[in-house]
């Protein structure tokens, strides 16, 4: 970056969203080493009137609005030799080398031949341009109020043209404007604050999503600092709290008084109860009793609340399994495979002494082992306590939580019981499928349909289980333990709004779905969960929920 009044150099390392030469930059540096680090973000200023290289700039920015460089070549032998361009007058000089190079019959109606202007304002570049010349507020303040999306709020301007007459003349003046801009110049004027509060204020006002400004961000805007009234300020700092609190601790709400020992600081405890009724009053914040919420928690909260109260309201669905024999079964198994791993180990080092007294004339060098028999009555399986409770209460109860610390057995536990359950599932339908094509089949066998049908309708449930993780690396690490298939969360979203996209001619992949089970679930944030139970509580047959954590 070049100093503009010594001329002098500095390599500044960050984030800048805005690069070209016909920008000035506004910037706190911080020198570490022979570098300088910026502090913050930077603010943009137009260069008008470029004078170092006035050609050569005009001459890139029509590069970066990807001007053809037929028309570019055109327009630079078209100009005066001496003349020197300004950005204020180019949207004239472009208009006036278009009318001279189209024909007489052209003129009259609307082309884009030889438009320059049009590529302008189609690109990011010449966006960014004719922002700052209408705007030049929105340039200094948005990337440090909103640096997330100041490049793309660039980039979904649409300039609306309005055309006006001359008096007198029969000219007309054709100015580009954008409405969100105009609204969004007129709060930078006027109530700053309200950038802070984008979920209920700017999304109303500019239709803007998750366009959030800070206190820390409003802090370096010197300028906006002072046109924020003390309320809205205190409100600011308050809110900036509630969010910090939450994200932190992993919150949905803070008790009111805690919120008011944090910013004690800042501000007198009569000045807290007045920015929170404030916030309350502009729907920014909800307060019951004594706890203040954010709103899009409190509203994630609830619909997980009304999720999981609808599949306890249900009639239970129980899963017939004798939970202690599956783990004694699953415990023993394992202990066979462990003995197999150690007999073949044992007998291959008795052959590696064999070969080795053979080749070595009797010399061992190998130490004695002892190996244990697998012959005789095999010894009974330990089964662990809290695996029964848990499996007897997966079995039992629509919604369980099955907490403990990492490697303990969770996932194991859950997929051990599924996977019984899948194959006495498949057995059953092959038993069916035998019993149907068994033409010579007695009538008594009418009996077992009578009794099926007698069954609560819970208990016919086609057993279709989902499992999911918050990340892509849980889900793999899930599905290399159980060998069952596993998504993310986001995945679940993301395939329903697909499907909703489409003629929707079949069904969803996740519609059968019966048992959903969340691993890592302290890692799964309240709105994605209540977005995935609400699918498929709506869309699916979800009949119980699992969560391991």
């Amino acid at each position: 970056i070049q100093e503009e009044n010594s001329k002098k150099e500095y390599e500044v390392v960050g984030r800048f969203p805005l690069v070209d030469p016909w920008w000035r930059v506004n910037v706190k540096a911080k020198k570490v080493g022979s570098k300088y680090f910026m502090q913050g973000y930077p603010s943009y200023f137009l260069r008008t009137d470029p004078e170092e290289n006035n050609r050569q700039v005009f001459s890139l920015f029509l590069k970066e609005c990807h001007v053809p460089e037929v028309f570019k070549q055109k327009f630079f032998t078209w100009l005066p030799e001496n003349s020197m361009l300004s950005f204020r007058s180019l949207e004239e000089n472009l208009k006036r080398f278009q009318v001279s190079h189209l024909k007489t019959k052209e003129q009259k109606r609307d082309t884009k031949d030889y438009d320059i202007f049009y590529y302008v304002l189609k690109s990011f570049a010449g966006r960014a341009v004719l922002v700052a010349l209408t705007f030049p507020m929105i340039l200094e303040f948005l990337p440090i109020l909103l640096p997330r999306h100041f490049c793309s709020l660039l980039d979904t301007v649409c300039w609306q043209a309005k055309t006006e007459d001359n008096s007198g003349t029969d000219d007309e003046e054709v100015h580009f404007q954008d409405n969100m801009l105009t609204k969004l110049d007129e709060i930078l004027k006027n109530e700053p604050w309200k950038l802070g509060f984008s979920r209920k204020i700017t999304y109303k006002e500019l239709n803007l999503s998750y366009c959030e400004a800070t206190w820390a961000a409003f802090c370096q805007c010197e300028h906006l600092l002072w046109k924020i009234p003390d309320l809205q300020k205190n409100a600011l700092i308050l809110y900036d709290q509630l969010k910090k609190r939450c994200r932190e601790m992993g919150h949905t709400y803070e008790d009111q008084d805690e919120l008011a020992h944090f910013v004690s600081k800042d501000m007198s405890i009569e000045h807290v109860w007045q920015s929170l009724e404030f916030m309350k009053d502009q729907n920014i914040v909800i307060r019951e009793k004594k706890l203040v919420f954010l709103p899009h928690l409190y509203k994630s909260e609830k619909d997980i609340a009304m999720c999981i109260g609808d599949l306890m309201s249900k009639c239970s669905w129980k899963l017939d399994v004798d939970v202690r024999k599956l783990l004694n079964t699953s415990e023993a198994s394992k202990e066979m495979v462990d003995k197999k791993m150690d007999v073949s180990q044992a007998h291959e080092m008795e052959h590696l002494k064999e070969d080795s007294l053979d080749n070595h004339n009797g010399e061992n060098h190998f130490p004695e082992m002892e190996v244990g028999s697998v012959s005789g009555t095999q010894s009974k399986a330990e089964v662990d306590l809290d695996q029964v409770t848990a499996m007897e209460k997966i079995c039992s109860n629509p919604v369980t939580i099955i907490s403990g610390k990492g490697g303990c057995g969770k996932s194991t536990t859950v997929s051990c019981l599924f996977r019984h359950l899948k194959q006495v599932e498949k057995e059953v339908e092959a038993a069916s499928k035998d019993f149907e094509e068994d033409l010579e089949a007695s009538e008594e066998w009418n009996t077992f349909d009578h009794h099926l049908e007698s069954e609560n309708i819970y208990t016919q449930k086609n057993l279709n289980v989902l499992f999911t993780a918050p990340t892509g690396r849980a889900a793999s690490l899930l599905h290399e333990k159980t060998n069952l298939p596993a998504y993310t969360l986001h995945q679940i979203i993301y395939s329903f709004r697909s499907w909703r996209q489409t003629e929707q001619a079949q069904a969803w992949k996740f519609s059968n779905v019966t048992v959903l089970i969340v691993d890592e679930g302290s890692l799964v944030s309240v709105h994605v969960l209540s977005l995935v139970l609400r699918l498929l509580c709506e869309h699916a047959q979800l009949a119980k929920l699992i969560i391991l954590g």
